[in-house]
């Protein structure tokens, strides 16, 4: 395109002179950036740019003029000027566009941040395109976990120009694995990654939290120096369980592994988890035992329904009024039954299942003792006629005679007469307006 435009510039001057037209004397000023670029004018050298200063160029003929500047790493400037009479004298003002280069920046590691004179560019691989031709530029590579280095670049023209840096470690690697695995591993309270992991720890340390849902947080303190490998393992510990225990009925014995906790309903908010081994006991009903298995953190609860292990016994006396004792132990009195003689029944409940000893105690009878088995929920009816054991109690002096003596039978405030048994089955009435004196024996 120059070539062609100057070639029209020095076809016009022949034309001029063959017509025999006496050229017009004319200026061209031309002003801009940068300081010291080159002015040409129909291909002939005619100067330089002086900071505020034009570069007049003169004289020149009328007509069409080539005017092309240029300089070092800028794109150059060409365009046509035309002078005539109106317009003999001309300023052009040309600033110069930098030529910028082309740079492709890979690194290893990929992923390091570029900055140029404070200015961030991205990160690699990075291709460049705004950095002017000529000066040198100094680009800043930078990475966590590795040393910042510093690259010098310069472009002449728009050739691309490729730059493979390998960066150098500024930290130690900890290889992090965790039992189980899964877990999260933070480096100052940063997460890198889930175990098993590798983290760049800084020169100086760091501090490594491992988390783990279910379990507890388990933190270390990792020194490292500069390029060290080394492996970091740990084993998570359970976060504690929350265990309840209810049974029905309440009020029974909880063991949990051998070790009491107290009565149901129990909350063990502390447990372990694991496998564990829950035993219930209370008496009357048949011992329980459940293994349970206790996630990390968790809530969970176990309801126990017992099973009676006890039975009744149903007690008869003939004659009625009897006290009964169960294994030693009073538990109650016969009732009499209308003028029959025979009690009705007495019931002893809540009886634990085996082997039992039932008494019978009646003033002025035999006691009966008595064996008997009972299985849960099973009832036993045990009737006793209770033998009379003679022995004389009382003594009644009379006005009739010799004083009487036997077992009182009957002594009734508003009745006109007493009963009185002499011997075994032999009774004897006397009237109470005979009797003198009544003495007790006992």
């Amino acid at each position: 395109m120059k070539g062609m435009l100057l070639k029209c510039a020095l076809l016009a001057g022949v034309v001029a002179a063959l017509t025999g037209a006496k050229p017009m004397s004319m200026r061209l000023d031309v002003t801009g950036r940068p300081e010291g670029a080159k002015v040409y004018v129909d291909g002939t050298f005619r100067g330089t740019l002086r900071g505020d200063s034009a570069c007049s160029v003169t004289p020149l003929d009328e007509g069409r003029h080539l005017l092309h500047v240029e300089a070092p790493f800028c794109r150059p400037f060409d365009a046509y000027v035309r002078l005539d009479e109106a317009n003999s004298f001309r300023t052009k003002a040309v600033d110069l566009e930098p030529l910028r280069g082309i740079v492709l920046v890979k690194t290893k590691p990929a992923g390091t941040s570029v900055t140029c004179r404070g200015n961030a560019l991205g990160t690699t691989p990075l291709l460049i395109t705004s950095l002017p031709c000529g000066p040198v530029h100094t680009l800043e590579l930078s990475l966590n976990g590795y040393q910042k280095k510093r690259v010098e670049v310069s472009m002449t023209d728009r050739t691309p120009i490729v730059r493979e840096e390998s960066l150098v470690l500024d930290s130690g690697i900890a290889y992090c694995t965790s039992e189980p695995a899964g877990a999260t591993v933070l480096l100052n309270g940063i997460e890198r990654g889930k175990t098993p992991v590798e983290v760049m720890v800084p020169r100086g340390g760091a501090v490594l939290t491992f988390r783990l849902e279910g379990y507890q947080d388990i933190e270390q303190s990792v020194g490292m120096s500069a390029g060290e490998r080394r492996p970091v393992a740990v084993k998570m510990a359970g976060s504690p369980a929350r265990l309840s225990i209810v049974t029905e009925p309440d009020k029974a014995k909880v063991v949990l592994d051998d070790s009491y906790q107290g009565l149901s309903p129990v909350t063990i908010i502390s447990a372990t988890p694991g496998e564990h081994v829950i035993r219930i006991e209370l008496s009357g009903y048949a011992p329980v035992s459940r293994m349970v298995q206790l996630a990390n953190g968790g809530d969970t609860t176990e309801r126990f329904t017992l099973e009676s292990v006890l039975g009744r016994i149903e007690v008869v006396s003939s004659p009625a009024g009897a006290k009964v004792s169960l294994d030693g132990k009073a538990v109650g009195t016969t009732r009499p039954q209308g003028d029959s003689g025979k009690s009705e029944v007495l019931m002893i409940e809540n009886v634990p299942a085996g082997e039992h000893a039932v008494l019978v105690h009646l003033d002025g009878y035999f006691d009966q003792s008595r064996k008997v088995v009972v299985a849960a929920k099973e009832t036993k009816q045990l009737p006793f006629t209770l033998r009379r054991n003679f022995m004389a109690d009382t003594e009644v002096e009379t006005i009739n005679g010799a004083p009487v003596r036997g077992a009182l039978v009957q002594d009734k405030t508003n009745a006109d007469q007493i009963v009185i048994e002499i011997k075994p089955g032999v009774e004897r009435t006397i009237r109470r307006d005979t009797i003198r004196k009544i003495k007790n024996l006992k």
